[in-house]
This record gives structure tokens, C-alpha cells and sequence, in this order.
């Protein structure tokens, strides 16, 4: 079987396209309404329109340059309530403006994190969502300025 006939086109090799940012990050989840909680009240996002498109939502910033879905399944990889804060886990880092004003907050709300502190050039904290994944914050530094 040719790759036409699966309905591919053999097109010539031209040069890569250019990644120009991130337009969302979607999370497997087993309980959309615990990690809504979280992700609104931990990490301050809002819930923004979204289709009719199964269980989740969508959570982000007025102006979407933060945006993530929340898709609840169970036919997806998820790591699991047990899994530990880890900068080798799967992840997504932020850059913030204050470790401190963060560590405050997450204290306020009982929420555990890990700390490592020059491994990278920059102090790091680490967290997990309901379901496991892993969060990283830092501050402006030589490796990641403003």
C-alpha cells in the first residue's frame, strides 16, 4: 500500500516550520471538578468559553495567553494522586514573579511543594495537581530573564 493510498501526499521536503507559541496545554484527568478547583483556586486561572466536547474545561487568562484543557478520561495516561512533585517527571514551568508571594500562597491553601534551590542558576518550587502532574515555578534569572 502506497502513502497515497492511505490518503497521504508525498510532498517535497521544504524547510521546517517555525514554532511561533504555545496555544494550549491539555491535562488527562480523572475528576474535572477537583482539578478545576485546583487549577482556579491554586493557580488563579479563570474558566473560559469552550464547546460542547465531552467532560472538562477550559481554564486560562482573559486573554488566553495562558491556556489549559482539562479533558476528564479514563483512557489516558495520568499519573495518580501518589506522585511526588519531579523536575524528571512530565512538566510544565512557569516563570513567576515572586517565589516568595507563591510559597505563601500555596501555604495558605495547604498545598505541599518541593524545593531545589541553584541546581538550574534559579531557585525552584515544584507541585503536583490533583492528578500528579508536575508544576514548576521560577523566578527571573540569567537562564530565563524577563
Amino acid at each position: 500500500m502506497t502513502s497515497q493510498q492511505l490518503g497521504v501526499v508525498d510532498r517535497p521536503v521544504s524547510a521546517v516550520p517555525g514554532l511561533r507559541r504555545p496555544l494550549h496545554e491539555g491535562f488527562p484527568v480523572k475528576d474535572a471538578e477537583v482539578s478545576l478547583k485546583f487549577y482556579t483556586q491554586v493557580l488563579g486561572l479563570k474558566v473560559l468559553p469552550r464547546p460542547n466536547i465531552g467532560a472538562g474545561y477550559w481554564v486560562g487568562t482573559d486573554d488566553r495567553r495562558v491556556e489549559f484543557h482539562i479533558i476528564e478520561t479514563n483512557q489516558q495516561y495520568i499519573p495518580g494522586p501518589e506522585a511526588q512533585p519531579a523536575a524528571q517527571a512530565r512538566h510544565t514551568a512557569w516563570l513567576v514573579d515572586s517565589l516568595e508571594e507563591l510559597r505563601q500562597h500555596l501555604g495558605r491553601l495547604g498545598v505541599p511543594y518541593r524545593e531545589t534551590h541553584g541546581l538550574v542558576g534559579a531557585d525552584q518550587v515544584f507541585i503536583v495537581d490533583p492528578d500528579g502532574h508536575t508544576w514548576e515555578f521560577q523566578e527571573p534569572s540569567a537562564l530565563y530573564p524577563e
